[in-house]
Order: C-alpha cells, then structure tokens, then sequence
C-alpha cells in the first residue's frame, strides 16, 4: 500500500481553536504522508490522548497523533 486515505478524522480537542485545529490537522496529514505505508483496511481507529499530549505544542501533539495512528495500522 502506497497511500493512505481518511475519509474523515475527528479530534476532540477542547479549547483548540480553529486556527491551531487547521494547523494541527494540516500537521498530521503531513506526518502520514512522510510515515511508511503498511497494508490493511481499517474502518476506524480510535486514540486516546492523555492531558500531558494535549498540553505540548502542536508539533508534539500531531507527532503523537500520527504515531498513534502507524502503530495501529501497523
């Protein structure tokens, strides 16, 4: 597998304004470009972030995010 395609993400951040979602989002797009690809059909990952993820800067955050999500997908 060569890409990987989400149809739709949902974060649940509060407080996160919608300037720094877009920044954050844009963020872990990039990072799953980069990541190495694995194969599988998912229809749906859930993670859960602790309060110390969720108070680091937001490139910590979307590293963490796309971490998250690689090892689920493998």
């Amino acid at each position: 597998m060569d890409e990987i395609m989400i149809d739709r993400l949902v974060l649940d951040l509060p407080g996160m304004t919608t300037a720094k979602a877009g920044e954050l989002t844009k963020r872990i797009g990039e990072g799953l470009a980069a990541a190495p690809k694995t194969g599988g059909d998912f229809g749906s990952l859930t993670i859960d972030l602790n309060e110390q993820a969720l108070s680091r800067d937001l490139p910590h955050l979307a590293d963490t995010i796309v971490d998250a999500i690689m090892r689920q997908i493998g």
